[in-house]
């Protein structure tokens, strides 16, 4: 199976470290985390105009009289809207140094395995912000690492730690990340959900370049003697920036040795070096007084995070100042956890960076489809007959087509529908409740106002005839044709909704389709009854306004025919309304 790059980086303050791991993809791929290819190299990047950038131990000035320009500390001003001068004048944003940084590290790493990476895992520090990543994130598309995953240096430190120690149960994890900008503490979930708690806390006070300093200081005051020198000779200058160096790989070295020496040359005219012993005893005396103080930040952290000192399974210790042996001592009399530290404490978030690359690569494994091959011991499946194709597919009948209105028709529809909603909206519609005149009824309200004749549009359903038994049509005559006797009583209408429309002929001639108005007849004398109580009659509602004449769509509609529906609907049940 063709074998993958997997690159683990991580760019820092002082230095940065690439962690290479190539493997198939498979979840035994843990070699980053003891072992794989390393490469660490001093932040500092060479920028030169007519060449490309140079990282690291190669970003050396290649002459006094070039145009060579070296920047460094460009990790902590990312995010910074100022944009960084370099010495030629020009300014560039932290942010793409960044990017260029990591571009440096990825070529090296690629051509030193001979392909390039497939995938790559890029540490940021966990006190970056949100809109910080999203501007290094930005930066790394510019730079075309669009294909670079950024990640908090805890959870890679935290990858590394279930590497080595095995998976970690439901907890929490304090990470103490020490470095040459200063502490960082974080407080870590474990388990299946694994995650930051809580905002991480950040001391600069706390940091490896301010040891490198107390260092240094003592060593000057060891090699004077209580002599001065002048700070601001060039010559001292570039040897006290020298001195510095050398002070910070002693206090490397001690972490490891229990004694070193340090040379010193503070005076131009000097023809030797002075050798300054410095031992372990001596630069912990130096450190206690920040490291009791960081104590602290760890406290400070785990209750942010919205847990107590006891709920924390172990700290780990990550960054260059994680290897000081004082840092473990003072955690663990402090609180009584277990402390836990790789061998380099420097490269753990690069080599956790790796193992997640090989989990990347793990998980495009696993998705990627599973080709198949054919086997020759195997007889191949016969094909099926294939069925002769037909000429041509049955003509089947075209549906009749449906005849519809013409234009005038749909016209006289929607007129005569706007008209009955018309109607409708301007309270010209009367609707009846069924209610009966009878001797145990109260008797109808009578309207006083002059209004014409209503027109009746719908007839009630279910009015029969009582002598036959027929339904009734509101037009015919169910006298056979005969005037009704003048004392005849009609039937009461059992359909509970009759709707009569207030619409008088326009030219003043009498409608066809109107009933005969009936001749006044006498008031029949009703039978004895006991004398009842008086009923009040329901409130009569307000008169409405009279409509406006509208116009006469009797020839439309008789054109139209059955189109438009003489009946117009109305639910039995009307809920409201005024003495209904």
């Amino acid at each position: 199976m063709t074998e993958r790059l997997a690159l683990g980086i991580n760019v820092g303050a002082s230095n940065s470290v690439a962690v290479a791991a190539v493997g198939d993809g498979s979840d035994s791929d843990n070699g980053p985390a003891d072992g794989g290819s390393v490469s660490i190299h001093p932040s500092v990047l060479r920028l030169t105009p007519d060449a490309p950038p140079a990282f690291g131990t190669r970003a050396r000035v290649r002459g006094r009289h070039s145009n060579d320009v070296v920047v460094e500390g460009f990790l902590n001003r990312v995010g910074d809207p100022v944009d960084m001068l370099t010495e030629d004048g020009a300014t560039h944003p932290a942010a793409d140094l960044v990017a260029t940084a990591l571009t440096c590290l990825i070529d090296e790493m690629s051509t030193r395995a001979g392909q390039s990476a497939s995938a790559t895992i890029a540490c940021h520090p966990a006190w970056w912000s949100k809109h910080t990543v999203d501007i290094q994130r930005d930066a790394l598309g510019r730079a075309g690492l669009t294909d670079v995953t950024l990640v908090p240096e805890p959870l890679a430190a935290l990858r590394w730690l279930t590497a080595t120690h095995g998976p970690l149960g439901d907890g929490a994890v304090a990470v103490y990340d020490l470095g040459a900008g200063g502490l960082t503490v974080s407080v870590l979930r474990t388990g299946e959900q694994s995650g930051l708690l809580g905002t991480p806390l950040r001391s600069t006070d706390i940091a490896g370049a301010e040891f490198d300093l107390l260092t240094m200081r003592h060593v000057l005051a060891n090699a004077l003697g209580g002599n001065d020198f002048d700070p601001f000779d060039p010559v001292v200058e570039r040897e006290l920036a020298a001195l510095r160096i050398r002070c910070r790989n002693a206090k490397e070295e001690l972490s490891i040795n229990t004694a070193t020496v340090v040379a010193v040359r503070p005076r131009p005219g000097d023809q030797r070096d002075q050798q300054i012993r410095l031992v372990r005893d001596e630069l912990e005396e130096l450190l206690r007084g920040p490291l009791l103080a960081s104590t602290d930040l760890i406290r400070d952290a785990v209750h942010r995070a919205g847990l107590e000192v006891g709920d924390i399974g172990r700290v780990l210790l990550t960054g260059g100042g994680g290897a000081i042996p004082l840092v473990a001592e003072l955690i663990s009399s402090e609180f009584g956890l277990p402390v836990v530290a790789a061998p380099d404490p420097a490269q753990t978030s690069a080599r956790g960076a790796a193992l997640l690359a090989t989990d990347l690569l793990a998980e495009i494994r696993s998705l990627a489809p599973t080709p198949i091959v054919a086997r020759p011991d195997i007889e191949p499946t016969p094909k099926t007959k294939e069925l002769p194709a037909l000429s041509s597919a049955p003509t089947l009948p075209e549906p009749p087509k449906r005849s519809g209105l013409t234009g005038k028709q749909r016209a006289a529809i929607i007129a005569g529908t706007i008209f009955a909603i018309g109607v409708l909206t301007t309270g010209t519609v009367a609707i009846g409740t069924g209610i009966q005149s009878g001797p145990n009824h109260a008797p109808a309200v009578q309207d006083t106002t002059t209004t014409p004749a209503p027109v009746q549009v719908a007839a009630p359903s279910g009015a029969l005839d009582p002598t036959t038994g027929r339904a009734v049509s509101p037009a015919a005559d169910t006298t056979g044709g005969k005037a009704k006797p003048t004392g005849a009583q009609q039937t009461p209408s059992s359909d509970p909704a009759i709707v009569a429309v207030n619409n008088p002929p326009a030219t003043g001639q009498p409608d066809p389709a109107a009933p005969a108005a009936p001749a006044p007849q006498p008031n029949p004398q009703p039978n004895p009854q006991p004398p009842t109580a008086p009923q009040q009659p329901p409130p009569q509602p307000p008169a409405l306004p009279s409509p406006p004449t509208l116009p006469n769509l009797g020839d439309t509609v008789d054109k139209v025919g059955s189109a438009v529906p003489t009946a117009l609907p109305v639910p039995p049940v009307i809920q409201g309304g005024h003495g209904g």
